[in-house]
C-alpha cells in the first residue's frame, strides 16, 4: 500500500511516542542526526499539545504507522532574523517539526512523501511558504530537503531549550496555490501520498523530478522470511539520480497480484515503476508475464540494453527474461532479484530511461 498521510488522533499518540523513542534510541553521540532528547524534544507534553490543536500528522504504510510530524501556521519566533527568500508574512507562514520516520522503513521514500505532504497541508491553508530547521550536522536529513525541492535560506546559530545554541540550516518551500486544490481531499481523508501525475523533469530534464515506485516480487520476502535488499537498493539509485520514490511495495511471485499492483501505480499516475525479483527460470517466476499482460505498448530496448550491458560481467546474462513496456503514461521496467544486479542493470539505461519519459509525458521532444 501507499503511505497514507492524515491528522493523527488520540489513539496514535502511543505508537508515535514509540517512534520517537526508537529515533532516539538510534542516535550516537557526536552522529551526523537530529541530537533529539526524548522527554524534552520532543516532549510527550508537547505532541499532546499538538494532537489537540491538530497540528500533529501521521503516515501509515500496510496498517502500521511509520511517520510523524508536526505543522505549524504562522511564524516561528526563533525565525525573526533569517534572510527568507519567498517573501511572506508571518501568517502567510507554516513549519514543519519533529518530522520522524520508523527506522525499519528508512532509505523507501517516506521522509519525502511527508515533507510532500506538509507541504499541501500549508498550502491548503493558504500558506505562501513552508520553513523548516534542521542541525547542520544532520546530514540525512539536509539531503532529504533538497531532494525534496526545499532551498536552503541561510545558516545561523538557533537556540533550542535541550541543547542551546545550534548551527542549524534554515530551509524553505514557496508554495502554489494549486497545491491546495491537488491535496485538498487526500490529507483529510485517506492517501496522502498520491502519486504526482503531473510529475515532469527527472534526471536531466529541470523541474520537479519523475516520480517512481519500487515494486519487490519475492515470496520469501512477502512471508518475512528474508529481508528485502533489492528495492530498498533501488530507492537509493532512484533518489541519487533525481527521480521522487512515492511508493514502495513487496508482493509474492503471484501474477494477478502483480498485475494489480501495476494497474494500480499507472492508475495514480506514477511515472516509473521498476519492478525486481521473479524474472528466472522458476516456475513461479511470472514478474514478465504479468508485466506484459498490463503493458498497452512494449519497449523492448530497455531489457536488450541491460542485457547487453550484463553480458559483459556474466555470460548469464543471457537468461535474464525482463522486459519493458508503457502502460498509459507509465514506463514499467522489470530488473533481477538480485541487489547488485538490479542495480547494475537498471544504471545501464537510466539517462535514456529518463529522456523516454520526457517524450511520454510531453516534457521533451521526440528527438
Amino acid at each position: 500500500m501507499a503511505l497514507e498521510v492524515r491528522k493523527a488522533t488520540a489513539g496514535d499518540l502511543e505508537p508515535l511516542w514509540g517512534l520517537y523513542a526508537a529515533s532516539c534510541a538510534r542516535q550516537v553521540p557526536g552522529d551526523m542526526g537530529p541530537d533529539w532528547h526524548m522527554g524534552v524534544y520532543p516532549a510527550r507534553s508537547d505532541l499532546e499539545g499538538r494532537l489537540a490543536a491538530g497540528e500533529l500528522y501521521v503516515g501509515e504504510q500496510d496498517g502500521a504507522l511509520v511517520a510523524g510530524m508536526v505543522v505549524t501556521e504562522g511564524e516561528d519566533p526563533i525565525y525573526a532574523k533569517v534572510p527568507w527568500q519567498v517573501p511572506a508574512a508571518p501568517d502567510e507562514v507554516a513549519v514543519l517539526h519533529l518530522l520522524v520516520v520508523d527506522p525499519a522503513v528508512r532509505g523507501r521514500g517516506v521522509g519525502s512523501q511527508m515533507v510532500d505532504a506538509a507541504a499541501r497541508v500549508a498550502a491548503q491553508a493558504g500558506k505562501r511558504t513552508l520553513h523548516l530547521d534542521t542541525l547542520e550536522q544532520n546530514t540525512g536529513a539536509i539531503a532529504l530537503y533538497k531532494r525534496c525541492g526545499l532551498s536552503a535560506a541561510c545558516v545561523m546559530p538557533v537556540h533550542y531549550e535541550d541543547i542551546g545554541d545550534a548551527s542549524t540550516v534554515l530551509f524553505e518551500l514557496a508554495l502554489d496555490a494549486g497545491d491546495a486544490a491537488e491535496g485538498a481531499a487526500t490529507i483529510e481523508g485517506a492517501a496522502a501520498a498520491k502519486a504526482d501525475a503531473a510529475s515532469r523533469g527527472g534526471d536531466g530534464h529541470g523541474g520537479e523530478s519523475f516520480s517512481v515506485e519500487v515494486i519487490t516480487v519475492s515470496d520469501r520476502s512477502y512471508r518475512g522470511e528474508r529481508p528485502d535488499a533489492s528495492g530498498p537498493a533501488l530507492v537509493e539509485l532512484a533518489e541519487r539520480h533525481g527521480y521522487r520514490v512515492v511508493a514502495t511495495r513487496l508482493v509474492p511471485d503471484e501474477r494477478e497480484q502483480i498485475e494489480a499492483e501495476l494497474r494500480d501505480a499507472a492508475a495514480r499516475g506514477v511515472a516509473l515503476v521498476l519492478t525486481t525479483g521473479g524474472t528466472g527460470f522458476l516456475p513461479r517466476d511470472v514478474t514478465p508475464e504479468a508485466t506484459a499482460a498490463v503493458c498497452e505498448r512494449m519497449a523492448p530496448g530497455i531489457p536488450e540494453a541491460m542485457r547487453a550491458a550484463s553480458l559483459a560481467i556474466t555470460p548469464k546474462a543471457c537468461l535474464s527474461r525482463e522486459v519493458a513496456g508503457i502502460v498509459g503514461r507509465t514506463l514499467v521496467v522489470n530488473l533481477p532479484g538480485s541487489p547488485k544486479a538490479a542495480v547494475e542493470n537498471v544504471s545501464a539505461v537510466i539517462g535514456p530511461i529518463a529522456h523516454g519519459l520526457g517524450i511520454l509525458r510531453g516534457e521533451a521532444l521526440d528527438g
